[in-house]
């Protein structure tokens, strides 16, 4: 409205303020609502959780309390297989089960809240489950002899018994051995 007279200014750019209110009066609610519902969303989600797989939990960040390596070589028939990485680790939703690999050196991380027996059959559980491409791995080696070794000695029993421990050596041999079993140099790690 101007000063003058109390009438409406009809130009076209206090039309156009007109406008831009009337439209202001309808967004600025609606994107309220929308970071309402969004700031309300984000306080009550709670990602699903990932059940535990042979007594081994998954949580969302390492859990250090308990912390040492073991190493795994896997061999078919005498040619070394690679250990792939990411065994035990989520994307989604998010988490890191007590054993896993980062890479694939063979390092199984053992990192728990607590120090307990942890075996090479959990891990194996945890890798045909948690890992895209162990189902191939596993088919290929079903029905195929398997000796096992525990730091360089043939392990007598289910190698799914092997604990593992601090800078334990374990070489899996599905079909003919290899010609020599290896021993791994674990370095700095525990």
């Amino acid at each position: 409205m101007s000063g003058k007279g109390g009438k409406r200014d009809d130009s076209y750019f206090a039309a156009d303020r007109r406008k831009r209110k009337k439209y202001m009066m309808i967004i600025v609610p609606i994107i309220a609502a929308v970071v309402a519902i969004g700031a309300v969303s984000a306080l009550l989600y709670k990602p699903p959780e990932v059940q535990a797989i042979s007594g081994v939990e998954c949580h969302p960040a390492e859990v250090t309390n308990y912390h040492v390596h073991s190493h795994l070589d896997v061999f078919v028939d005498g040619k070394n297989q690679t250990v792939p990485a990411n065994i035990g680790i989520m994307s989604s939703p998010r988490c890191l089960f007590w054993l896993h690999t980062h890479d694939t050196t063979g390092t199984i991380h053992v990192e728990a809240p607590q120090q307990r027996a942890f075996t090479l059959g959990q891990f194996m559980d945890i890798w045909s489950q948690t890992h895209s491409g162990s189902k191939s791995f596993f088919d290929s080696v079903a029905g195929k002899p398997l000796k096992a070794y525990d730091n360089g000695t043939e392990f007598q029993g289910d190698y799914r018994n092997i604990q593992l421990e601090s800078r334990k050596q374990i070489v899996l041999a599905y079909g003919n051995p290899p010609a020599e079993i290896p021993t791994h140099d674990f370095g700095s790690l525990r």
